[in-house]
């Protein structure tokens, strides 16, 4: 029989106070704790999660309630019911972003109602709310800018841009500021950020008026042609394109592009003023009238437009009582408008009305102490009254202020004549000479001064330069004839006579009688007779044209 040995398998108790059995337990332990710290932070998570979404859905509520309650407010048409509700709105709302928006509309609402200082009390109340929003920066600095206060709306327009980096409304505004505060350079790096920004016409454009504020001419007339380029009825670009080849002289092609500004339509209208500018230049006067109405027309607040209408009508069209009208409005527009006292001031002297005259010229004298031609012109005033000392007194400034002023000379030596100061008529005479050596007329003048008072042979001296200037002068043959024949040098005066006929054959019955008589006293009869006849000839052509 084979006998088999069983083994019986029995469980026993473990030893706990075995060190592998603590371990094993402590561990155990320690991940339970471990699991349970972890599962109530994520409960605690998940508790502020759904806070935030809870809380993020009511402000979305609230922002979109907000957000039509601003929408109705904004429609509503009385500024005051606008007020009460935004009030309202402030009173019961706490969140940051929504004040900020409330009080932007409040501004808004109180710039309608003409209340900027309350305007900008709200921008700065959004700004403390919502300090990185860039509206209410641009906003205030809108009401400095008006308000002149200009440092302060460049550093409200500055803080808009920090924040939006991208603003060219305020970029366009600091471009301005900076003009006007005379920093031309400043201005031009705004202009220059612009094009960077926003490379469209206008910036081109704006570009292009701050380089011609540098005289950079070259890179103005280049913004303006790429304006243009961008735009081909951008009618400004044209205007100062015009402008530009107006003061270059390039007169045709200023005309050219100031008619395509006016075929664009919606064009500035200083366009019809520089026109008119330019068609004086031209002597086209009816042009030039025609612009000059049309701009007044339009503009009706500016003296210069006035002031060239005026010389228009006066000095063109002898119209002196339009030219009065003219300016008188030009010197209400602009009360410093020396040019139109003095021309209103030329216009009482024809008139006759010296003391009136001489009012107007102390006024121009008054804006303009060193302009030499007023005092030329109160001095005529004075001298029509008889006021001679006045007068030189006048005419000595306007010498002292401008010594090559012909007309202080020219008015002087009538004076000096009256007066009978022969030598000082001779010194005005050669200051005159002086100014313009090749003018004939100063020396026939002058001739004629001293035939006048018999001084013969100095009359021959200055009719001798007179002829050497104008070889054709038939006036300064005959009147060096007269001299010659006081100084009874027949020969000399019958071969002037001779002279100033053949430089002028057919007009001047004079310069044949003249030589009638040489003729006629050397017996030579028959050429006298036939010089007789020929001027009788000469006078009844002339009396019968």
């Amino acid at each position: 029989m084979l006998l088999m040995n069983h083994y019986l398998l029995v469980w026993s108790t473990p030893d706990l106070w075995n060190p592998i059995w603590i371990v094993i337990g402590i561990g155990i332990v320690f991940a339970l704790i471990t699991i349970g710290v972890y599962a109530v932070r994520g409960l605690r998570k998940l508790y502020r999660l759904i806070q935030v979404q809870l809380q993020a859905s009511h402000n979305l509520s609230l922002h979109r309630e907000v957000q039509q309650q601003l929408d109705h407010i904004r429609k509503s048409e009385h500024n005051y019911d606008q007020l009460v509700r935004l009030n309202m709105l402030i009173a019961q709302t706490a969140d940051d972003l929504l004040l900020a928006r409330i009080h932007i509309l409040r501004a808004e609402v109180y710039e309608n109602m003409k209340q900027p200082a309350l305007a900008i009390k709200d921008y700065q109340q959004a700004i403390q709310y919502h300090p990185e929003n860039d509206i209410p920066y641009f906003g205030r600095a809108l009401l400095y800018e008006q308000d002149q206060r200009l440092d302060l709306a460049l550093r409200s327009y500055h803080q808009a841009i920090d924040r939006y980096p991208k603003h060219i409304d305020a970029y366009y505004h600091c471009c301005q500021i900076y003009f006007v505060q005379k920093d031309l350079y400043r201005s031009l790096e705004y202009a220059n950020a612009i094009v960077e920004l926003q490379p469209d016409a206008n910036a081109y454009y704006n570009r292009g008026v701050a380089y011609a504020r540098v005289d950079n001419y070259t890179q103005a007339v280049a913004d303006y042609e790429q304006a243009i380029e961008l735009d081909a009825n951008y009618a400004n670009a044209y205007v100062n394109l015009g402008i530009y080849y107006g003061k270059i002289e390039d007169t045709q092609r200023a005309l050219e592009y100031y008619q395509l500004a006016s075929e664009c339509g919606d064009y500035n209208i200083d366009m019809h003023y520089n026109r008119a500018l330019l068609y004086i230049d031209l002597e086209e006067y009816a042009l030039a009238l025609e612009d000059l109405n049309t701009y007044i027309a339009l503009e009706s607040g500016y003296g210069d437009a006035y002031y060239n209408r005026g010389w228009i009508h006066n000095e063109v069209y002898d119209r002196a009582d339009l030219a009065f009208e003219d300016y008188t409005r030009s010197i209400e527009l602009q009360p410093n408008q020396a040019r139109a006292y003095n021309n209103r001031g030329l216009i009482y002297l024809h008139r006759q009305q010296y003391d009136l005259a001489i009012q107007d010229y102390n006024m121009a004298i008054t804006f303009y102490p060193n302009t030499s031609k007023y005092y030329v012109s109160r001095g005529w005033a004075y001298q029509c009254k008889q006021e001679d000392e006045l007068a030189l007194h006048d005419y000595a400034r306007a010498i002292e202020l401008d010594e090559h002023n012909k007309q202080a000379y020219i008015n002087r030596i009538a004076l000096y004549k009256a007066k009978g100061y022969r030598s000082w008529v001779i010194h005005d005479y050669h200051r005159l000479m002086e100014i313009e050596p090749d003018a004939v007329w100063i020396y026939f003048e002058c001739s004629w001064y001293c035939l006048d008072n018999k001084d013969y042979e100095l009359t021959i001296q200055y009719l001798d330069q007179a002829i050497s200037i104008d070889p054709t002068h038939a006036l300064s043959y005959n009147n060096r004839g007269f001299a010659y024949q006081r100084l009874k040098d027949y020969e000399a005066a019958l071969a002037d006579y001779s002279k100033a006929i053949e430089c002028d054959p057919t007009t001047s019955a004079l310069y044949y009688r003249n030589r009638f008589y040489i003729y006629d006293f050397l017996g030579e009869t028959e050429k006298a007779k036939q010089d007789w006849d020929m001027a009788d000839q000469i006078e009844q052509h002339l009396h019968l044209v």
